[in-house]
């Protein structure tokens, strides 16, 4: 580590002070030059970053999810999305084989007295082959009437919503009011499934899944 005390700024050290900036500079390029030329002590950082984010993320979803320990109505959700989409042509018996569009994003919930007042989803749909993917996003979602959304002990938390939203791709509304369904299974993962009619059968005759990274009960 090096460490440089600049002298007092006035007309006559300019000078020293733009020569002073400009060796710091080049230390600077050197050691990040240094680091991305060693890809594995580079990785290994990041690995263990991630790793320290997913850890903290865990434990306060425990925390969280412990305090539910009597019904409640009012709670917010958030969590990522982590699904395969498998596309087996008719005339292949081998899931080698198959299509995959792998599915990669975020979600949110939030339930205001028995009433959903936002649920949303942004991923990223990245095909297989390398060819180019595209963003979906789930927005305008009304749950249907009369229906009491509530997490209760005795259920896990478990908990199912049904309604109607759009769905958008790359930030535009392809389909509008499509029948949708929201399952989180036990505070832990989550089951998008969206109306294969009112969607076109886009997403295969498949679900969407997901996991449960926080839940927070007001």
């Amino acid at each position: 580590m090096f460490k440089a005390v600049l002298p007092s700024f006035n007309i006559i050290t300019i000078t020293k002070v733009t020569t002073t900036i400009f060796i710091l500079l080049s230390l600077s390029i050197v050691t990040v030059a240094m680091i991305s030329s060693n890809g594995s002590g580079y990785e290994s950082l990041f690995i263990v970053f991630a790793q320290m984010e997913k850890d903290k993320d865990t434990n306060q979803k425990m925390l969280d999810t412990q305090s539910v320990n009597s019904t409640s109505s009012t709670f917010s959700a958030i969590g990522t999305i982590s699904s395969l989409v498998i596309t087996v042509p008719k005339h292949e018996s081998n899931i080698t084989n198959a299509f995959k569009v792998i599915l990669t994003g975020d979600w949110i919930l939030n339930v205001h007295n028995g009433t959903v007042t936002n649920f949303e989803t942004n991923f990223l749909a990245s095909p297989m082959d390398g060819s180019m993917g595209h963003i979906h996003q789930i927005t305008n979602f009304s749950a249907n009437k009369n229906e009491m959304i509530q997490l209760t002990p005795d259920n896990n938390n478990s908990l199912s919503i049904n309604g109607t939203a759009d769905i958008k791709i790359n930030g535009i509304t392809i389909w509008k009011d499509v029948d949708l369904s929201f399952i989180m299974s036990n505070d832990s993962t989550i089951t998008i499934d969206p109306n294969d009619k009112d969607t076109g059968n886009h997403f295969g005759n498949q679900q969407v899944y997901g996991i449960v990274n926080r839940l927070i009960v007001m």
